[in-house]
């Protein structure tokens, strides 16, 4: 079943040329997810926002680190890099100004 010889030929990309790029793009907006729940519940879409940002701004930089075609007819670190700020831009739909402006009130007192 796991020929070592078979699996040396084999060509180590995967047969969809999008695929590596829609997994990092589940894992890192999963990874966004768990960080966001970590906060408390009424700043979760603030800190989801942030995260999607991050990764959008990371995902742009190595793009352009590695010189990666805008247009490409396959997914790119740029297009990873757009659905996170669209997704981060949705997620800031839903931050209630008054709450984050009661965190921060709550930091100041506290400090």
């Amino acid at each position: 079943m796991f020929d070592s010889d078979t699996n040396r030929r084999r060509d180590p990309e995967p047969v969809d040329p999008n695929a590596r790029s829609m997994m990092r793009f589940a894992l890192l907006s999963g990874l966004s997810l768990v960080l966001a729940l970590l906060w408390p519940a009424h700043l979760f879409p603030v800190m989801l926002a942030g995260f999607l940002f991050i990764n959008a701004m990371t995902s742009a930089a190595v793009a352009a680190i590695q010189r990666q075609p805008l247009w490409s007819p396959t997914l790119t670190r740029w297009d990873e890099g757009a659905a996170f700020y669209v997704f981060g831009f949705i997620a800031g739909l839903f931050i209630d100004p008054g709450v984050v402006e009661d965190a921060l009130n709550a930091t100041r007192a506290a400090g």
